[in-house]
């Protein structure tokens, strides 16, 4: 480490959680580079499927900051990232989620509560506050995980749909007779546990049934074009 490094250390204390970098001004989380980059992953069109939405792609910055979301204790990171999303704000989210049925009812991917009691906070909980808070609308506990998987990172499309199948059972007593339901998690992946989720509710329930997230962890080829297209050095002629 440089000495001007173990200097910036000392008087600053706190890292920035983008870069690593010690600084003076950070906004609790990032220092000013690492927000105007989030700023534009807010702005970069994700799309997870015709009923999902997603407030960022998946990016070395993103993952990071959802990783302490879930596993550092930051609690508040959830409505940081809301708050910070384009799409939140004036985006395609706040344009279509203004369109949809009133009332809005956010309902998390519950958690077990083995993990919950590791945690001390379900992550998808804290997602649904700030969204409803960012649109209107209450935080609903309708599901219940009946079961306890196994982490889904490192699982195949295959493997995560087994992990989660009739992992979650709908606690809802009485349905409400308008509104729409939207279904929060932190991560869309490939849909194992949403679809779970969905299953749930089952195929006659009235209300129509959205999905939001934070991230959208896009297929792998999608990714690797997205790092090959940055390798590129462009030339002007």
């Amino acid at each position: 480490m440089r000495w001007i490094e173990r200097v910036e250390r000392f008087v600053f204390g706190a890292e920035c959680l983008g870069c690593g970098n010690p600084s003076g001004k950070l906004d609790p989380w990032l220092c000013p580079e690492c927000v105007k980059e989030l700023e534009r992953e807010s702005r970069i069109d994700v799309n997870p499927g015709p009923e999902a939405y997603s407030l960022y792609p998946m990016r070395p910055l993103t993952r990071k900051l959802v990783h302490a979301l879930k596993y550092r204790g930051i609690s508040g990171m959830a409505t940081y990232l809301v708050k910070h999303s384009a799409s939140v704000r004036c985006g395609a989210v706040a344009e279509d989620f203004a369109m949809l049925p009133k009332p809005l009812f956010f309902v998390p991917v519950p958690l077990h509560r083995a993990r919950f009691r590791e945690r001390g906070y379900n992550q998808a909980e804290k997602i649904a506050a700030a969204l409803s808070l960012a649109f209107g609308g209450k935080v609903c506990r309708w599901l219940k995980r009946k079961t306890f998987v196994v982490s889904q990172t490192k699982l195949s499309k295959e493997q995560r749909e087994r992990n989660v199948a009739y992992a979650f059972e709908c606690v809802l007593k009485n349905v409400p007779a308008t509104g729409t339901v939207v279904l929060v998690d932190d991560v869309f992946t490939t849909g194992a546990t949403t679809s779970a989720c969905l299953a749930a509710f089952g195929r006659d329930f009235p209300l129509p049934i959205k999905v939001c997230t934070l991230l959208y962890d896009e297929p792998a080829s999608a990714a690797a074009d997205y790092a090959a297209d940055n390798r590129v050095e462009w030339e002007v002629k």
